[in-house]
């Protein structure tokens, strides 16, 4: 947590104009959603934007929906602190080349089957049981990933800002649950496209800015950074406890970005509302762009090196900014930066954290809904579309209250311990769910095998998380389990499903 004078020494320079940047955006993208919203009340419209939303719309949105304020934090963050360099963005390579293996391995196979969502998929090809455990999984990781991210977001936006924790939690709840509810994945598409301006503006202006502030400019900065040892970029080690290095960002990051892709409701749905399965491989080819942010936000870490090399900190934000490196890009936001622009670019870190969060809120009351209330109350398949998606909106407003509770409740963890564990769920998950997409594409296990692997792939990576193995080896080590075990069994058992 921020201390009160750790708050202040940020807080103080957040002025009204940045306020009225702040509410103007937040007011007006309420305003566009609206305008935007698709006017028919049927399920298809309100979760697969009636199959009729423009692929570029739809690559922004999936850009916007994996661009967590983490990027604007973290990445700068660790180029700035002592041991930090750009090994980085090796990851990106694995963010490329999982896009290309969604297009071309799973994107075909979920428009020819016209579903919903990847458990649909799941559920035609391995039965009910199976896609239950992988709604499950989703379900359980996507809540204490997104509660934690939310109250990731509003402590970064608290320190910022000036205001309490809770009041960040309830504004970015509050705008998330608005968005989705007004006019379901039509309005988050639109809305997170014109959040993407936003943060891809935001970020390139903070990097001009920064580059402008030092004397010798670009020169200067990159002498400066490589005196330091911050343009290393390539890290061939074979160690697996080193978090980013070549192989990492290959093959881990790779099964990382496939399965955000492909099992991740919260991202998969936007994949499933072109106009057909050519429009979706170009929005989810197109998104790659979005390594791009990911790029400039390293290169901002950069400029905030040469930065301060040349304009030393106080020994007090010195000692805060030591202890947690995070807190240097939103203290160089709200100190350095023209009052208006700061707000502009706290605006886009707004931007992140919201659309993250409606997307979560709309694919969580779409699997909850349609996929487990369907099986438990069997008669909402035969109802009237409209009552339906009124239950669906309502749900949207229940897992909005959930998210803001949970991040509400890791708030009082002061250790840190448990935030940490928090962002690291989806990895206990989505390990197994890439295993169970792979066996339905397949169309082999069966329901004890895929939770017999299940269960053993989680040990696993419980085991690798103990020993400090980097989280990016969880997902193909927890897939191959899941494969290995799943096939292994179904061969003593002639039920197949």
């Amino acid at each position: 947590m921020y201390s009160q004078n750790e708050a202040d020494i940020a807080s103080s320079h957040f002025s009204t104009t940045n306020w009225i940047v702040l509410i103007v955006f937040l007011l007006g993208t309420t305003l566009v959603g609206e305008l935007v919203k698709n006017k028919d009340k049927g399920l298809d419209a309100f979760f697969k934007g009636g199959n009729n939303l423009p692929w570029w719309a739809v690559s922004l949105s999936l850009i916007a929906t994996k661009t967590s304020v983490a990027t604007f934090i973290a990445v700068p963050a660790f180029v700035f602190s002592m041991n930090g360099n750009l090994t980085y963005l090796q990851m990106t390579i694995g963010f490329a080349l999982g896009n290309i293996l969604f297009v071309y391995v799973l994107l075909k196979e979920y428009y020819e089957e016209g579903i919903f969502s990847p458990y649909d998929f799941i559920q035609n090809r391995l039965g009910v049981k199976v896609s239950q455990l992988s709604r499950t999984f989703f379900m359980v990781g996507a809540t204490m990933s997104q509660g934690v991210r939310l109250l990731g977001t509003a402590l970064v936006l608290s320190v910022i800002t000036g205001q309490s924790t809770v009041v960040c939690i309830g504004i970015i709840a509050l705008f998330a649950v608005i968005w989705s509810y007004i006019g379901g994945i039509t309005t988050v598409v639109w809305t997170d496209a014109i959040q993407f301006v936003i943060f891809i503006f935001g970020a390139c202006f903070a990097l001009f800015y920064a580059i402008g502030d030092i004397p010798g400019g670009f020169g200067e900065m990159m002498a400066i950074a490589d005196e330091k040892a911050k343009l290393v970029i390539l890290d061939l080690s074979l160690d697996p406890h080193k978090t980013y290095t070549l192989w990492v960002g290959i093959l881990g990051c790779t099964f990382f970005e496939f399965g955000s892709n492909a099992v991740d409701q919260v991202v998969t749905q936007r994949a499933l509302c072109c106009k057909n399965l050519k429009e979706a491989r170009k929005a989810v080819a197109f998104s790659v762009i979005g390594v791009a942010t990911t790029w400039i936000m390293a290169f901002v870490g950069i400029a905030l090196v040469a930065y301060y090399n040349i304009n030393p900190l106080s020994d007090i934000v010195q000692a805060s900014i030591s202890s947690e490196p995070d807190r240097i890009f939103p203290y160089y936001v709200v100190n350095e930066l023209p009052n208006g622009i700061s707000g502009l670019i706290i605006a886009a870190m707004f931007a992140a954290g919201i659309s993250t969060l409606d997307s979560a809120l709309t694919a969580l009351s779409q699997t909850s809904v349609m996929g487990v209330g369907s099986l438990i109350f069997p008669k909402l398949k035969t109802m009237d579309e409209t009552k339906v998606v009124k239950i669906s909106k309502i749900a949207i407003i229940v897992w909005g209250v959930i998210l803001a509770c949970l991040a509400y409740a890791f708030s009082f963890f002061q250790d840190g311990g448990l935030l940490a564990l928090g962002f690291k769920v989806p990895g206990y998950a989505y390990g197994s769910l890439i295993g169970i997409a792979f066996l339905a594409l397949m169309r082999k296990g069966n329901f004890i095998g895929i939770m017999a692997g299940s269960m053993l792939a989680i040990v696993a990576i419980a085991a690798m998380h103990y020993d400090g193995v980097s989280f990016f080896w969880w997902f193909p080590v927890g897939a191959i389990i899941v494969i290995i075990v799943a096939l292994i069994q179904s061969k003593f058992s002639s039920n197949t499903i």
